[in-house]
């Protein structure tokens, strides 16, 4: 009884003496870590707004509406402990800035320019936050419906006639 015991300890030692052994030679060499360059993206979260729909007027009349989604990059710390999140600020900067714009082309809607709205649009978020919040605004989907061609709300259940204009878009 005591060489089974015995030879049931000595295969015991054996295999974790060799799982050691294994464990020691065949590990890699632990390596100085590398300093990571930061990126510009480190730690930052994106994240969607709702989409928007926006009437375009011009001489007191709807001339067509603007269909509008944003995405954003915030840092994620920063945005994790916000009390009240960025994206109504982004959406009513937005709004105010497209309701009220008075150089949209209704024949060229493609010549807006986006770099310049979503820019405007970003340092005024981060001027109501008082802080770089929002670090980029990209232009998730902007398309141009004109009223003509735009769905009518009668009971026929009207047809479109036309297409919408696609005037920037992310990813597609």
């Amino acid at each position: 009884m005591i060489k089974l015991i015995g030879i049931g300890v000595w295969a015991a030692i054996v295999a974790l003496g060799s799982s050691y052994v294994m464990a020691s030679v065949f590990a890699p060499a632990p390596q100085a870590e590398a300093q990571k360059d930061p990126t510009y993206f480190d730690g930052l979260d994106y994240r969607s707004t709702e989409s928007v729909t926006i009437p375009m007027i011009s001489n007191e009349t709807i001339k067509g509406y603007i269909l509008a989604r944003f995405v954003y990059t915030i840092d994620g710390n920063v945005g994790n402990t916000l009390k009240v999140p960025p994206d109504p600020f982004i959406l009513d900067e937005v709004f105010r800035r497209l309701y009220s714009t008075e150089n949209f082309d209704f024949d060229r809607p493609e010549k807006f320019d986006l770099t310049e709205l979503t820019t405007s649009i970003r340092d005024a978020v981060n001027a109501r936050f008082g802080m770089e919040l929002l670090h980029e605004l990209l232009v998730e989907q902007f398309d141009y419906i004109a009223k003509k061609d735009a769905r009518s709300g009668n009971a026929g259940g009207g047809k479109s006639t036309g297409e919408t204009v696609k005037i920037g878009s992310v990813g597609h």
